[in-house]
């Protein structure tokens, strides 16, 4: 139960702090940290149903410890950077609450710390005060609800049908459980059921961007994970290998920094959902390698990468290293992506390989770009922990077999960018209100229809 406490009162202080006008303190990301290191590494557990059959179903397991480790080294990360004091407050309180969201394992509670995951994400990106912000957001929230409501719409189903909210031992009830699917791959960014994600994700203020594409759409994926028995993970790989190579083309095609890694999360997502099995552990590699590289946002010259002329040496190697890591190289936390080949085959596997090598031609961009030693530049707090945090993870789940493929991968991704770097995009597809609305409901009705065919 200490556990719970322990997020309950992050919760609380955000709450305190933020009443009181008090900037939430540094040394509450280190605690977690160590809180977290000690739960992961102490292989503490525990299974709780808190007031019985129709209760709240609490589980701290294997993926919980994923992405639980996730959020503490993101967000010790993202608070070496200056915030003013509500976005500091605001991420406090979203802290505790990710963390309750990762060890939720029943239907109705992981709605209710989803949606407060999603309530706190409008709040934090309006806090910027921009039109576009507001915007964004609001779409964000509409869509979202709707998403959501579709998701009740299936729990009621399976509720109505078994009289228990708890996710094991339900009937089968494919409808049902395409609708739950539906509304979560809407909150976990995957391509045609996501469309929101570019602009709120590129709009939004650098930290807050960070947290967004490498913590919240995570507490989706989180979900899909728990409900692997009820859901049709079959079909969600078909959405996932649309989605990672449609994210992958028009990550390649951007020209705007912050949309090249939204687009790229469209992808890497995919990438996550293609195997429960490697689930939690690419999210993991996924979420530091891409709030490290939106962290680098303010570092750089612009968002046009077109009209980056020189870096300074220090930004260009942290750059340099941020992308090696999300492009796979051996000893990098992307490199876990051979765990994901090893899970898929045939047809399955020739998609992904396309994917990682588009990803690998979109970050060549990055690569290429000329550098200059100004004498005066360093390398910052947040690279030094995220890149200490890809290293070991690509050195504990590596699979040094498999390096001469994924640096073959990585090779393919600088032809494709040789051959195609003149090639961009005007104007980016699908992200009026309209579109993003109808494109969702088109997604929901495929998923049903083959839910129902399957």
């Amino acid at each position: 139960m200490i556990f719970l406490f322990y997020n309950f009162f992050l919760v609380a202080l955000g709450i305190v702090l933020l009443s009181l006008k008090r900037k939430a303190p540094v040394w509450m990301v280190w605690i977690n940290f160590l809180f977290i290191l000690g739960v992961v590494f102490g292989n503490y557990r525990f299974d709780l149903t808190l007031t019985g059959e129709f209760g709240v179903h609490l589980l701290l397991d294997h993926i919980s410890h994923y992405f639980l480790l996730l959020t503490a080294l993101v967000f010790l990360a993202v608070f070496t950077r200056k915030m003013s004091v509500n976005l500091s407050n605001l991420l406090l309180v979203l802290l505790g609450v990710l963390n309750l969201t990762f060890v939720s394992a029943d239907l109705f509670n992981l709605y209710v710390t989803i949606e407060a995951v999603s309530l706190l994400t409008f709040l934090l990106v309006v806090e910027g005060r921009k039109k576009v912000q507001y915007w964004s957001a609001f779409k964000y929230l509409i869509l979202g609800t709707i998403g959501m409501n579709v998701y009740l719409t299936g729990v009621a189903i399976l509720y109505a049908e078994n009289g228990t909210l708890s996710i094991s031992g339900l009937s089968e009830n494919p409808f049902a459980a395409s609708l739950i699917t539906s509304g979560l791959l809407l909150r976990a960014g995957v391509f045609l059921f996501s469309m929101w994600l570019p602009q709120l994700h590129s709009e939004a203020e650098t930290v807050i961007s960070a947290i967004l594409s490498g913590v919240v759409v995570k507490s989706a994926v989180y979900g899909l994970l728990r409900m692997e028995e009820i859901v049709n993970w079959e079909l969600i790989e078909y959405f996932a290998i649309f989605s990672a190579l449609s994210g992958a083309v028009l990550a390649f095609l951007s020209r705007d920094y912050k949309r090249t890694l939204a687009y790229s999360t469209l992808s890497q997502i995919g990438i996550v959902l293609v195997s429960p099995i490697t689930a939690p552990v690419y999210s993991l590699a996924h979420g530091v390698s891409k709030s490290w590289l939106f962290l680098l946002k303010d570092e750089l010259p612009g968002r046009n990468t077109e009209e980056w002329e020189r870096l300074d040496f220090w930004t260009w190697l942290s750059l340099a290293l941020a992308s090696l890591s999300i492009m796979g190289f051996p000893g990098f936390s992307g490199f876990s992506k051979n765990m994901v080949l090893l899970e898929i085959h045939g047809w399955e596997k020739l998609l992904m390989e396309i994917a990682f090598a588009g990803t690998a031609a979109t970050f060549w961009r990055f690569l290429m770009k000329p550098f200059v030693f100004s004498g005066q530049g360093r390398i910052k707090p947040y690279s030094v922990i995220l890149a200490a945090s890809s290293v070991v993870i690509g050195i504990f789940f590596a699979n040094w077999k498999s390096s001469l493929e994924s640096v073959l991968l990585i090779g393919s991704g600088l032809l494709v960018h040789l051959l195609f770097r003149r090639c961009r995009i005007e104007r980016y597809p699908l992200e009026d209100f309209d579109s993003m609305l109808g494109i969702y409901l088109l997604g929901t009705v495929m998923m049903c229809l083959f839910s129902l065919q399957w």
